[in-house]
């Protein structure tokens, strides 16, 4: 049973994985067949950034990006299929976690796991909100302009794919296929994951306040209540594991893309005069500035969140109880001391500090491009 589903903490991310076939009790031919018009786009796309490659740098930059935000999709799309199971055993832990401090834990625990489900649940609508007013922009972008333009410009050898029929059929292919497609993969997957960075918070917060709870009354008691705390911190570091395995290969593509692209966006914004290309430019920097940033915010959160375990072990009254307390107290501590961090590709802490370097980066490569161009 998909009762995970129906968690509030999830909202509607999860639903729309299981609606598309995405995880869950799917079937292979369903995921093809959603996967043959990206695919297929894809393939377009290609064909036109090679054809234009020569021509207008706006167009030309405009492709690029959209083929690069394409690849993205894609790659999660990619992801998500080849770890179904993984997917469906980590919110099937989340959701029994998530029972289990509802009825389990301290109040204030409590209380901000209610705040961090109403959080989540502004984070899903506002992300899907921006989507539907990108998505819409995008639909009247290509009536900006006096020749046939597709929200994405496709290119295909034994038609021209500008010429009626063939540029109805694409076009509406494109608005009710493609962009809804592209939205429902991107953005849940996106919300998904921040949505578990938050949670992970919660339940480091958990961790510390069962630590602060030990009583001093009894040294059984006190030694089994501390080894339940060092059981407890296990299954959040698994957590932790579980998540950096599923988002680890997108997070480094993500870095690579973001990068890449906001280098190349500043570049093409200092060329081109035209307002609509860039605004678009502009709109597109925006997103991946606040996707990549908020995601390394929240990574950022939890890896400092899970630095304060070892003062919450540290502050029991291990001095009152037997040597073999002392030593779990030690081993806590000890296990405590590294940050809980998540890594892109198993390589980059996502951490504010890398965020900022990243940003440094990709202006020195802008600086770069500037200066070959004036030469």
């Amino acid at each position: 049973m998909e009762k995970y589903k129906n968690l509030p903490l999830y909202s509607v991310n999860v639903k729309i994985f299981l609606q598309l076939g995405l995880i869950g009790a799917s079937t292979r031919t369903r995921q093809i067949l959603l996967a043959l018009v990206p695919v297929f786009t894809y393939l377009g796309q290609i064909l036109n950034l090679f054809k234009t490659s020569g021509g207008d740098i706006g167009e030309t930059g405009m492709n690029f990006y959209m083929m690069a935000q394409l690849t993205h999709c894609l790659v999660r799309f990619l992801m998500v299929v080849r770890n179904n199971e993984r997917f469906v055993q980590f919110l099937q832990c989340i959701d029994r976690w998530y029972k289990d401090i509802e009825q389990n834990s301290d109040p204030e625990v409590v209380h901000m796991l209610q705040d961090v489900t109403t959080h989540a649940q502004k984070l899903t609508r506002i992300g899907f909100y921006t989507a539907t007013i990108g998505a819409l922009c995008s639909y009247i972008y290509p009536f900006s302009f006096e020749e046939r333009k597709f929200i994405l410009d496709i290119h295909y050898l034994f038609f021209d794919a500008k010429q009626s029929p063939f540029y109805e059929f694409f076009f509406l292919l494109q608005a009710l296929v493609f962009v809804p497609t592209f939205v429902f993969v991107y953005l849940p997957f996106s919300n998904l994951l921040l949505i578990s960075l938050k949670f992970g918070e919660v339940i480091l917060m958990d961790l510390c306040v069962k630590l602060r709870n030990i009583s001093n009354q009894n040294e059984v008691t006190q030694l089994r209540q501390f080894k339940e705390c060092i059981w407890y911190h296990e299954r959040i570091i698994t957590f932790r594991n579980d998540l950096e395995y599923l988002i680890s290969i997108d997070g480094f593509f993500h870095v690579a893309l973001f990068s890449l692209m906001l280098c190349m966006l500043l570049f093409f914004l200092s060329l081109v005069k035209d307002y609509r290309q860039i605004l678009s430019a502009l709109a597109f920097i925006s997103f991946n500035f606040y996707v990549i940033g908020i995601t390394y915010y929240y990574a950022n959160n939890f890896s400092n969140e899970s630095l304060k375990i070892a003062n919450a072990a540290y502050d029991t009254p291990w001095y009152e109880g037997n040597s073999e307390l002392r030593k779990c107290v030690q081993i806590m501590i000890a296990r405590s001391q590294r940050p809980l961090e998540l890594k892109s590709g198993g390589l980059y802490p996502m951490t504010l500090e890398n965020f900022q370097a990243i940003l440094r980066m990709s202006y020195s490569y802008f600086s770069m491009l500037q200066g070959f161009s004036q030469q």
